[in-house]
């Protein structure tokens, strides 16, 4: 496994766990099945693991590291807060549910832009502050945007990491593509802001390219590290593989090329359309009452689960 260094004090595996797969929001495994998929990626290598508060998965992260007794795994979590005081609930609930003292990193969630950037200034503060008490030992922010990596280098927002989509068809880009989000995060990784991307595979759209999707992401020089969703034993093998030596184990390249991933509307949806308004791509509406999904935006992030009162929406 390739270690790199995210940041001054943060020594992290090139590949990070992405654990939004595991949790409710897509695959929605047991806690204790989660638990032991996130284990076992520990024991291969992987100590940098991605979640979020709105996961709500960090039981299975707290299980995972009593499963693995691996304690020094560096965990990056998020959140939409934008006041001191759901800034430190969102800390605390952080430290709490998965039973440690100091996150190693924390950030603001999807940012968008400067105007986002000011929005959220007294939230970005305390982390700040946090980091200053030892509380976290890294603040940064994730994007879809490449406005949002602009708006840190304009306001010389003291970063440590960026946590931006990136892939090589730009899918989920919210404002440019590809070439625009790879200048932004250049000038951020020349400022001493560590970059660590997302989506290198479009939310599983470009799974049947995956070769050619993961090598556009890791041979750009300005990314320390990726985060990819896994959700078995195999795929963490087959990431680990990938990473380590530039090649998927045949049965794996098989398992990849056939293996799509896609957003299931159940037909009881009240068509309410609370998850259209969560929707940052614009991928849902309600058409007659019905919610209807444009796949070309979807990026099948999952986070529209959250918001929809009967759960009838899914990914799988």
């Amino acid at each position: 496994m390739e270690y790199v260094s995210l940041t001054r004090s943060l020594l992290v595996s090139r590949l990070c766990f992405g654990s939004l797969t595991v949790g409710p929001l897509q695959a929605n495994l047991p806690v204790e099945r989660g638990a032991e998929v996130i284990a076992y990626a520990f024991s291969r290598g992987v100590n940098f693991l991605d979640t979020a508060q709105l996961y709500e998965n960090y039981d299975y992260i707290r299980r995972a590291l009593e499963l693995s007794g691996h304690p020094d795994v560096i965990i990056s979590s998020k959140t939409y807060a934008y006041t001191k005081e759901l800034a430190e609930e969102a800390v605390e609930e952080a430290r709490r549910s998965i039973d440690r003292d100091v996150i190693d990193i924390f950030m603001l969630h999807e940012q968008e832009s400067e105007h986002t950037l000011r929005g959220h200034a007294e939230a970005l503060d305390y982390l700040f502050e946090c980091r200053e008490r030892g509380i976290i030992r890294a603040v940064g922010i994730s994007t879809h945007h490449v406005a949002a990596i602009r708006g840190v280098l304009k306001l010389g927002l003291p970063l440590d990491i960026v946590h931006p989509i990136y892939n090589m068809r730009s899918v989920g880009i919210a404002d440019g593509d590809a070439s625009d989000m790879r200048a932004a995060m250049s000038d951020a990784k020349s400022a001493g802001i560590g970059i660590f991307a997302m989506k290198p595979l479009g939310g599983g759209h470009l799974i049947a390219d995956a070769k050619a999707a993961l090598d556009f992401v890791l041979d750009t020089d300005c990314v320390d590290a990726v985060a990819i969703g896994m959700q078995s034993e195999d795929e963490v093998d087959a990431n680990i593989a990938y990473f380590e030596s530039r090649k998927f184990p045949p049965k794996a390249e098989k398992a990849l090329a056939e293996k799509r991933r896609r957003l299931i509307i159940e037909d009881y949806c009240q068509g309410c359309g609370a998850c259209a308004k969560r929707c940052r791509r614009g991928a849902l509406s309600t058409v007659d009452g019905v919610t209807v999904c444009d796949n070309e935006k979807c990026v099948l992030c999952g986070y529209c689960v959250s918001a929809c009162p009967v759960f009838a929406i899914k990914v799988i």
